[in-house]
């Protein structure tokens, strides 16, 4: 069929091909200058929040992970004094993987379990080492009073002082020192009560007692 000239019909045959022309340069379009500064503005500023806010997970992360580790050992000394009837100790080691490793009554990069059959509170060549823990990341500080090491009697109770000055109060902290966050801390404490029990505390007010208790300072 011949089309008419000015006719409707003919009028959208004209325009088909220009009509196409204009939605293929629409589908090559790409970003504008301003659009693709816009879009880096607000990627750098989520990046800005975000970095912040990781970094300080991760290192809250790493001294629970201290602290939960430091719980775990402790109540495994108080388990096994029961089970071994026997008083069993917890102390702090320069080198933990040593053969014989011998407690420092005092600084700590790590720390072992030990039958202490004698009850010397020291970990002598002849007494079964029960746990080792690996040394401590050494951006991490720990405060404790006495002489970092604690006993536990067949019992299942911490002894109170004898030959050695016991912990109660463990405190893990890093560069960042003792911050609140709320009410919560940046840093982390183990306290031990008399009874033998263990825990992990976050509060401020918890840490900042522990702290106090141990005669240090963070960092």
């Amino acid at each position: 069929m011949r089309l008419m000239p000015g006719s409707l019909t003919a009028i959208a045959a004209e325009r088909l091909p220009a009509d196409g022309r204009r939605a293929s340069r629409a589908r090559g379009r790409g970003f504008t200058l301003l659009e693709l500064m816009m879009t880096l503005t607000v990627v750098g500023i989520l990046v800005g929040i975000g970095v912040p806010s990781m970094r300080t997970m991760v290192l809250n992360n790493r001294l629970t992970s201290l602290g939960n580790d430091m719980l775990a050992s402790l109540q495994h000394a108080r388990t096994e004094a029961i089970k071994r009837q026997s008083n069993v100790v917890l102390c702090a080691v320069a080198d933990s993987t040593v053969a014989n490793p011998i407690c420092t009554n005092g600084a700590a990069t790590g720390w072992i379990v030990f039958q202490d059959t004698n009850g010397n509170w020291q970990a002598d060549a002849n007494e079964p080492i029960i746990e080792r823990h690996p040394a401590i990341d050494p951006l991490i500080m720990v405060r404790a009073d006495g002489q970092a090491v604690v006993a536990f009697a067949s019992t299942g109770f911490a002894l109170p002082a004898g030959l050695q000055v016991p912990m109660r109060n463990i405190v893990l902290c890093d560069s960042r020192g003792v911050i609140a966050s709320g009410s919560t801390s940046s840093a982390r404490a183990v306290l031990i009560s008399a009874t033998g029990r263990a825990r992990v505390a976050a509060l401020q007010a918890d840490v900042l007692l522990a702290l106090a208790a141990t005669g240090g300072t963070c960092p």
